[in-house]
């Protein structure tokens, strides 16, 4: 048998160039997808507040609360997320008998209307208290509550505004029994204070209710905020808030939960 060197040598470089392309090429593969930006990103918040607002109304008595939340979101503009806060309402006011959290959850979709500048945000908010709901309150009426929202935001000048619109589409919401179609309005604008990490905001919102002997409830309240980014994580703040309601709607053990009140924050958001 003839031994052709050259010919060996062809077939030894051309194994060679298989072994290469065989390693190179899942290395190229993970390189590309490693540089490659997901399409999900995960972010998370943690507070802990003085007092629980929900706007206006003290949601723990004038008891501080610890509160945090996530949520995922595709670059499409789909997100989803959950929060948790303690509350005490439910259990004073006499709507259930074993409750200490809100545990709210809720879906969406935002993005921005061509080069207008303007951004729109739309999804569905679902509010629970697990427990059971007693036959005292409200007449048994549910204490949770889901609503659809919209809304509308742009930044002008130094501002930054936005306008969202709430509407309840659950039977009962809050203890408020056959509440479907309550409606809660409002704007909320923002600004920085110069050069400074600290930035003021500024709340109106409007809460309507829906069903047969709700419409003494309906109110407004206001809340001013003032808040300072210690860095990218960690920022402190301090509000005040009120409501036009009478002490006489809105009482639970003689204390009042739309009583103007003003509170602190430690926040943390990553």
């Amino acid at each position: 048998m003839r031994f052709n060197l050259g010919e060996v040598v062809m077939k030894l470089n051309k194994l060679k160039i298989a072994l290469i392309g065989a390693v190179m090429f899942p290395l190229s593969a993970v390189v590309v997808a490693e540089e490659s930006p997901s399409d999900f990103s995960v972010s998370g918040n943690v507070g802990l507040y003085s007092d629980y607002i929900f706007r206006g109304y003290t949601q723990t008595k004038n008891d501080p609360a610890l509160q945090g939340g996530f949520d995922v979101e595709h670059n499409s503009g789909l997100y989803a997320g959950v929060w948790a806060s303690n509350v005490n309402w439910t259990t004073e006011g006499g709507y259930m008998d074993d409750n200490s959290m809100e545990i709210d959850g809720y879906f969406g979709f935002a993005g921005g209307i061509g080069e207008t500048g303007i951004g729109y945000d739309i999804g569905i908010l679902k509010f629970y208290y697990p427990g059971e709901n007693t036959t005292d309150g409200a007449g048994g009426a549910d204490t949770d509550a889901t609503e659809f929202y919209a809304g509308v935001s742009k930044d002008i000048g130094i501002f930054s505004a936005g306008v969202t619109w709430y509407r309840v589409i659950s039977d009962d919401a809050w203890g408020f029994a056959d509440a479907k179609g309550s409606n809660y309005l409002t704007l909320d604008v923002d600004m920085p204070i110069g050069e400074t990490p600290m930035t003021a905001s500024v709340h109106v919102g409007r809460q309507t209710f829906d069903g047969a002997g709700n419409d003494p409830y309906d109110y407004t309240d206001w809340k001013v905020n003032l808040e300072y980014a210690l860095n990218d994580t960690f920022a402190i703040g301090g509000f005040y808030t009120d409501t036009n309601q009478s002490t006489s709607d809105w009482t639970v053990k003689n204390v009042y939960l739309g009583d103007g009140t003003g509170g602190v924050y430690l926040s943390a958001g990553f």
